[in-house]
């Protein structure tokens, strides 16, 4: 059932609100002085040194089609990297996200390219990056837009999305071993829509990554994942039935109810509005007809979830390509006000790919945005957010048994803000600005109001496993690692012990997962203690085993 809150509830709520001071642009710097044709923009650490970094596609070719990468420097500026192959390559870059996919504890990088060949850079852990050239995720081809990690199968490795124009998309599986196959089966990789942008997000709650597909001129495709390697097109809902020309969508919990909302932003001024999808908890949506979300028709770039006032609720950023750009305060409950001042919103004009990151550690969330200047618009932005004083609370997520990244993984922070006990839910996605291309940081970020502590902070890992803190400090960025204590708490799942040959280990099926007691994943066991990960139908069951010779 969903959770409705009185008028009282929702007074109260805000009242534990301080004003929200705006945004500061940020002038200086090559990160805001540069300009191209851009669509694009991702936000990761990339060299580990505990502040977010910048990418942003640019195909402008009278500057080489190079793209543009920015190391933060940690004291609020930053450095443009002109060097290596993720900047002097030149492509017809549109869409761009970050991941790691080889496990290696450094984000790695691919990006979109229309008419030609793809890019994909493994990052060698020392602030430079390799260029994968081999395999068919560098050589199919294609229109290609907009793309996005996950792992859909929960095998502990990064699987990758790629939306193409006017052909099929395009699904890889990672191997585990640095090589990738292509699956060519299903309505997921047979489709053939005019794609633009895509989002990965568990919206029933089952511990299995589906897929929202943005398209234009035809209705959005919304893939179930079935928990078996297949997925299933919805075509029922609205989402499924609503034609527009859409560039890109977002999932987040607008209503703090524990499941996941759906913003997708639309093209073409004054012909279509923005859509959004209210989940009822049951597999189902509500098309919101009734908000200034969608009261308006917009040319829009991309939606980008965030509390940008630290509250304890999801806001909304939508990027103006034609007009400025948009900016919704949610009270809590997902009815939005739209705030019409202040630099943020009347700098907007032919922005795309939009993204939130904590650019300087200071505890509240900062807004990057990537502008095309075909038609003579400005440079890329960066306002910083000046902050309301409220508390906070940033968790970075590593997995071990999960991918290492963490994407996908659904984190739940309780605490007591004006005089509610508010849940809120976060999941780390790979793609979350809209537009053809636009990833807020991977840290799960929480506004905490006036909340002294975070009283219990809940995460489950796509693996299954769920970890439980509590009494957590606030106002810190804490590191979560994925750890096997506790293993007998699982999605759907069981645990038991039994002995077994190392013969019976290797002869699995497809799609079981074998992993040590530190998290590792082991292809050839030998003697000792094991944890057997499999998929059933819609559950995942773990099962403890001794190999015995």
């Amino acid at each position: 059932m969903k959770r409705t809150l009185s008028l009282c509830a929702v007074f109260c709520l805000l009242s534990a609100s301080v004003a929200f001071a705006g945004f500061t642009k940020i002038t200086e710097g090559a990160i805001v002085n540069d300009s191209g044709w851009c669509y694009g923009c991702a936000w990761a650490d990339y060299n580990g040194d505990g502040f977010q970094d910048m990418f942003a596609t640019n195909n402008n070719s009278n500057q080489g089609k190079n793209n543009l990468l920015y190391l933060n420097n940690g004291d609020g500026t930053f450095t443009r990297i002109l060097d290596g192959p993720v900047v002097t390559d030149g492509g017809s870059s549109y869409g761009c996200t970050w991941g790691d996919f080889d496990n290696n504890g450094f984000p790695d990088l691919f990006v979109a390219n229309y008419g030609e060949n793809n890019f994909l850079y493994s990052n060698n852990g020392d602030s430079t990056f390799t260029k994968v050239t081999t395999g068919r995720i560098v050589s199919d081809g294609g229109n290609s837009t907009g793309s996005a990690w996950a792992d859909y199968d929960n095998d502990g490795w990064l699987d990758l999305y790629v939306c193409n124009r006017d052909q099929v998309n395009f699904l890889y599986h990672n191997n585990g071993d640095g090589t990738f196959t292509r699956i060519l089966t299903g309505a997921i990789a047979t489709d053939v829509d005019n794609s633009s942008g895509c989002a990965w997000g568990d919206y029933d709650n089952d511990g299995w990554q589906d897929l929202v597909v943005a398209n234009a001129g035809t209705p959005c495709c919304l893939y179930h994942n079935d928990g078996n390697s297949t997925f299933t097109k919805d075509t029922a809902s609205a989402i499924a039935k609503d034609t527009s020309r859409c560039n890109g969508a977002s999932w987040g919990d607008m209503d703090n109810d524990g499941d996941l909302d759906l913003f997708v932003a639309t093209g073409v001024l004054g012909m279509y509005n923005d859509l959004l999808y209210r989940n009822n908890g049951d597999g189902t949506f509500t098309k919101i007809t009734d908000s200034p979300v969608v009261n308006t028709a917009t040319w829009a770039g991309g939606g980008a979830w965030g509390d940008f006032d630290s509250d304890g609720d999801l806001d909304l950023f939508v990027g103006g390509y034609d007009g400025h750009n948009r900016l919704y305060d949610n009270d809590g409950t997902g009815t939005f006000t739209s705030i019409d001042t202040g630099i943020a919103v009347t700098d907007g004009n032919y922005t795309m790919g939009a993204g939130w990151a904590d650019h300087d550690n200071d505890g509240d969330l900062d807004l990057f945005t990537a502008k095309n200047d075909y038609f003579g618009g400005s440079d890329n932005a960066l306002y910083r957010n000046d902050g309301t004083g409220n508390n906070w609370l940033e968790v970075r997520c590593v997995g071990t048994v999960s991918n290492r990244s963490a994407i996908g993984a659904r984190v739940r922070a309780k605490a007591h803000i004006g005089w509610l006990d508010v849940w809120q839910t976060r999941e780390i996605s790979a793609q979350t600005g809209g537009g053809n291309s636009g990833q807020s940081s991977l840290l799960a970020s929480f506004g905490l109001g006036d909340a002294s502590i975070v009283d219990t902070l809940v995460v489950r890992w796509p693996s299954g496993i769920v970890q439980t803190l509590t009494a957590v400090s606030i106002n810190q960025i804490l590191t979560v690692t994925e750890q096997q204590t506790g293993v007998e708490e699982r999605v759907n799942g069981e645990v038991g012990r039994e002995k077994v040959a190392a013969s019976v280990i290797r002869s699995l099926p497809t799609g079981a997962v074998v992993f040590d007691a530190t998290g590792r994943r082991v292809l050839n066991p030998k003697p000792g203690i094991y944890f057997v990960r499999e998929a059933q139908a819609q559950t995942q069951a773990v099962r403890k085993v001794i190999v015995t010779r």
